[in-house]
C-alpha cells in the first residue's frame, strides 16, 4: 500500500513537471506575441502564473514539503546587520592603500 501511494505521488510529480515545461513553451510564444497584443500576453502572462501557484500548491500537498524555500514578504526593510566587532570599528576604503590587497 505505502509502495504503491509513493509510486501515485511519484506520478503526480511527473506531471506537473511536465505541465511546467508546457508553460514554459508557453511563456515562449507569449514573448512573440507581446509586442503584437500586449493586453493579450498580459492576460496569458497572469494566467500561466495563476497556474503555476496552483501546481506550488499541489506539489506542496503530495510531497508535505514547501516548493519555495522562500515567500514574498511585505513591509520595509530592516537596517543592515553588522557583527557586534565591526560595529564599532569605521572601515574605510581607498584605492592607493588597499591596492596591495588586489594583486
Amino acid at each position: 500500500m505505502v509502495r504503491r501511494e509513493r509510486e501515485v505521488k511519484l506520478e503526480v510529480l511527473a506531471s506537473i513537471a511536465r505541465s511546467q515545461l508546457a508553460l514554459a513553451r508557453i511563456l515562449n510564444s507569449v514573448a512573440d506575441v507581446a509586442e503584437l497584443a500586449p493586453q493579450t500576453a498580459k492576460r496569458i502572462g497572469e494566467n500561466v502564473r495563476l497556474l503555476t501557484n496552483m501546481q506550488e500548491q499541489l506539489a506542496e500537498s503530495v510531497t508535505g514539503w514547501p516548493v519555495r524555500s522562500y515567500r514574498v514578504k511585505k513591509g520595509s526593510p530592516p537596517k543592515p546587520w553588522l557583527r557586534n566587532e565591526l560595529r564599532e570599528k569605521q572601515v574605510r576604503w581607498h584605492p592607493q592603500v588597499n591596492r596591495r590587497n588586489w594583486n
